[in-house]
């Protein structure tokens, strides 16, 4: 049996090779040109790694959920959730994760976004580079 000492150091060595592959799939998807879609790709991956669920009905301990799932929909036999018991946890937090993105992504541009110019601001900025195009032009001949 083991000891909660134990357990904790495997949460803990579970937890820093969970972050080395997210690490890892950040680093193949740096070059993606949508951030959008890079980050959306890291908070599944995320969610799939990171999500705990009891290892065993009836006992208290933790287990990611992905690992459950296929334990329990695999290997045995007569399971009545089968991959249910590990993927509903799964769902349920990239769901709330994707839905915390999409207010923060709409929050991030409404506080911090591009301001947009008026027609008649855009019309004299246009008219002010061509004055100063046009002078620069004067000035070489």
């Amino acid at each position: 049996m083991y000891t909660a000492e134990d357990y904790l150091q495997g949460w803990i060595a579970y937890s820093i090779g969970g972050l080395l592959l997210l690490f890892f799939l950040w680093y193949l998807l740096r070059n993606l040109r949508y951030a959008a879609v890079r980050h959306i790709f890291l908070l599944i991956s995320a969610a799939f790694l990171f999500t705990p669920v009891t290892a065993y009905q009836d006992d208290a301990h933790l287990a990611p959920a992905f690992f459950v799932s296929v334990y329990e929909g695999v290997l045995l036999s007569g399971a009545n959730d089968g991959f249910q018991r590990g993927l509903a946890p799964i769902i349920a937090v990239l769901i709330f994760a994707l839905l915390i993105y999409a207010v923060g992504r709409l929050l991030w541009a409404k506080l911090f976004g591009k301001k947009v110019l008026s027609s008649s601001d855009a019309d004299d900025s246009v008219r002010e580079v061509d004055l100063v195009a046009e002078q620069s032009s004067n000035s070489v001949k």
